[in-house]
């Protein structure tokens, strides 16, 4: 999976050595260690994201969850007034 924010680009695998973990791989040092919190080593898969971290998939979850919140939904206010309404079932 590849993830690419504002400032930062995030390629996301699974981790051969570990079951239930995943191996981030990014461009930016700072916000992989702001997201994750956990330490960042470099690579030499990838040269264009030599920085990387393990984490497991809940945490990473967790991070996503983040991600979304942070979205700022007034740069997209060309889509927002065609889309369809969704209503919750209760």
């Amino acid at each position: 999976m590849i993830i690419q924010t504002l400032n930062a680009k995030f390629l996301i695998e699974s981790s051969s050595d570990c079951d239930g973990c995943l191996m981030v791989y990014s461009d930016n040092s700072e916000q992989l260690q702001r997201l994750f919190g956990s330490s960042v080593h470099h690579s030499r898969n990838f040269s264009e994201m030599p920085f990387l971290t393990k984490t497991c998939k809940q945490d990473f979850a967790h991070t996503l969850i983040l991600l979304v919140k942070e979205i700022d939904y007034s740069n997209f206010p060309s889509i927002s007034g065609n889309l369809p309404v969704i209503s919750h079932l209760s």
